[in-house]
């Protein structure tokens, strides 16, 4: 478990492949014993997904926050995360993208928007930092939405990839380490099935 991980886990939570952070976002839906299962599907799964992933983000969520995580706050991460999903796909897949995915994620990245302030420490070192009015878990959807914005519009360096293995829903960043796969079982997985495929064609089964 990772050290910032909530003590105890809700059942059947995503795994964590150390993906560029919108893409580990989306990868919440994920399959579990052949059928899709959403990581978001109560404010204990989305509070586990934070404290999990909370060393990632350069808001600051406290252990409070996670705690007072409701039914309304979920509702929203899925909102975002369903048309994150939805968006990385069209990109992938070159296909165009529904409006209302766009307008979405567009209006999760103004909310509480922050602004520099000049703050000077002592000893005569100014530095500059980042403030705003968003409480910690709205400001974590307004980082995941600006992320995203980087992906999709080519800021990252990223190159999303769905992973083509045999009933694999995942994305994965291909710039990393120009993979075919999202992960070492599930080419694996794909090499097997070929395997079997050519193995059955060339006997005639």
């Amino acid at each position: 478990m990772l050290p910032d991980a909530p003590a105890s886990a809700p059942a059947d939570i995503p795994p964590l492949n150390g993906e560029p952070l919108p893409l580990e976002f989306v990868n919440t839906v994920f399959p579990v014993r052949g059928a899709l299962c959403d990581g978001f599907r109560t404010p204990e799964h989305v509070a586990w997904w934070l404290g999990a992933c909370r060393h990632r983000f350069a808001t600051h969520i406290p252990d409070s926050a996670l705690s007072g995580i409701g039914a309304s706050d979920t509702h929203c991460f899925v909102l975002l995360r369903d048309a994150a999903r939805r968006l990385v796909d069209a990109y992938v897949h070159q296909h165009d993208s529904d409006p209302w995915d766009v307008a979405q994620v567009n209006r999760v990245s103004s909310l509480g928007r922050p602004w520099p302030q000049l703050r000077w420490n002592t000893g005569g070192r100014p530095m500059a930092v980042e403030v705003g009015t968003a409480p910690p878990i709205v400001a974590v959807q307004v980082e995941i939405a600006h992320a995203l914005v980087d992906l999709l519009g080519g800021e990252s360096g990223m190159e999303p990839r769905a992973c083509p293995a045999p009933g694999c829903v995942f994305f994965f960043d291909r710039a990393r380490s120009r993979r075919e796969w999202c992960s070492t079982g599930c080419g694996n997985r794909a090499r097997a099935a070929r395997h079997y495929a050519r193995h059955h064609r060339l006997s005639g089964t």
